[in-house]
């Protein structure tokens, strides 16, 4: 009772000069909306990088053709080279430290079933890109090398085509046509999502690699060769050996520039993953300052509110309150001035995350730990900056106070 006492006290004093008592608690609310909002962005962000880093795994290798530009009638015409062959993925296969290399060809086209359309990415391929890019089956069976073999007309289509074309029904066993061909659905793919470089996984049709270069695309050559490494320790060592073979394949000679490019995905995302982590430690310099910003106005308010209620203090003390009383109400002030605070600083903080995740297409994640921790930072902010001005309070004589008109 003595402590609910306490606080009412502190509510009416507090209440008594409403726009300092607010300028003081929008300095606390703002600093730990900041933090909130700015945590939730890097935390958001560690999180996807690491789930995309456990769908691609730390040891995939992609090889792609690069763009060339070739000048004819004064005019640059883009492309990509065509030197990129099955040969070529071959060879990389009998790398020591290749686990696997899978050949592959991808084109954007038009899916189509019964009244339904969508331009998707076709991507030709085999039975092992299943397990080096990291899929898995939700529902019917995957390509087999029977499927590459005999060049079949078979489908195995991403989460996004499956929603889209097929709402409401199971896609397999039904035809899908491909640029006007038919293609019998034989699987979905389980959702990968979306890649912070804004690539979306699941809006794809893979087909047997065969299929598509011979009675699809009429093409001999491939745009990307995925290669899984054997040790994830090895993949600048196997990028460059992929590169002098390549090379030498190509017969690009020594002044040549490389007709293709490696991309080690990982590394892109090891780049992002730093990003996201600056993004933590301006959140922990941001909780530094709200310490700082808060708690000066913690002690500016409360120094005057010393100043002001010096009588009511003295006339505590004549009716038996104790200096401990006395320092213990006005450090109670603090600690509710504090304690609104940090809660305006959550509800501030908390839809300013869903807001700019909302617009930014950002992932957020606020984490039960940062909220706690905030509070444990504010209200320890109010307790040392609040323990001067009731210090103080606590040592008027009673005397001196009773003087004061």
């Amino acid at each position: 009772m003595k402590l609910v006492r306490s606080f009412r006290v502190s509510a009416r004093a507090l209440l008594a000069h409403k726009v300092r008592a607010v300028l003081a608690l929008a300095s606390i609310a703002v600093s730990v909306g900041a933090v909130v909002v700015v945590s939730a962005l890097g935390t958001g962000a560690q999180r996807e990088i690491l789930r995309q880093t456990a769908n691609l795994g730390t040891n995939l290798l992609v090889v792609r053709p690069v763009q060339v530009r070739n000048s004819a009638a004064r005019k640059q015409i883009r492309g990509v080279v065509t030197t990129l062959t099955e040969g070529d993925d071959f060879a990389i296969r009998e790398m020591n430290l290749v686990g696997a290399a899978v050949p592959g060809f991808e084109n954007t086209v038009t899916a189509k079933f019964e009244n339904r359309s969508m331009s998707v990415q076709v991507l030709g391929t085999t039975s092992d890109y299943l397990a080096v890019c990291r899929y898995q089956i939700a529902r019917g069976r995957f390509l087999d090398n029977d499927d590459n073999t005999q060049a079949e007309r078979v489908a195995v289509l991403g989460a996004r085509v499956d929603q889209e074309l097929f709402p409401g029904r199971d896609a397999v066993g039904h035809d899908l046509r491909l640029r006007g061909i038919p293609f019998e659905v034989i699987g979905v793919l389980t959702s990968k999502g979306i890649q912070t470089d804004g690539s979306d996984q699941d809006n794809q049709v893979v087909i047997p690699i065969r299929t598509a270069l011979r009675r699809m695309f009429n093409l001999s050559w491939l745009n990307p060769i995925f290669i899984s490494v054997r040790d994830p320790s090895q993949m600048s060592t196997v990028q460059a050996g992929i590169a002098q073979l390549l090379r030498a394949r190509h017969r690009l000679g020594d002044r040549k520039p490389d007709d293709f490019a490696i991309q080690d995905k990982t590394k892109a995302l090891a780049t992002q993953r730093k990003i996201a982590d600056s993004l933590t430690e301006l959140a922990v310099g941001l909780a530094g300052i709200s310490l700082i910003v808060g708690g000066i106005g913690i002690l500016a308010l409360m120094l005057m509110s010393v100043k002001e209620r010096t009588s009511e203090i003295g006339l505590r003390m004549a009716v038996g309150a104790r200096s401990k009383d006395i320092f213990f109400q006005f450090l109670a002030d603090a600690m509710m001035l504090a304690t609104s605070g940090w809660l305006a600083g959550m509800l501030i903080g908390v839809a300013g995350a869903f807001a700019a995740g909302y617009f930014a297409q950002w992932k957020i994640a606020i984490e039960p730990s940062m909220l706690a921790a905030s509070f444990a930072m504010v209200f320890g902010s109010g307790i040392v900056f609040g323990a001067y001005p009731a210090r103080r309070a606590s040592l008027i004589p009673p005397i001196q106070a009773l003087q004061v008109e």
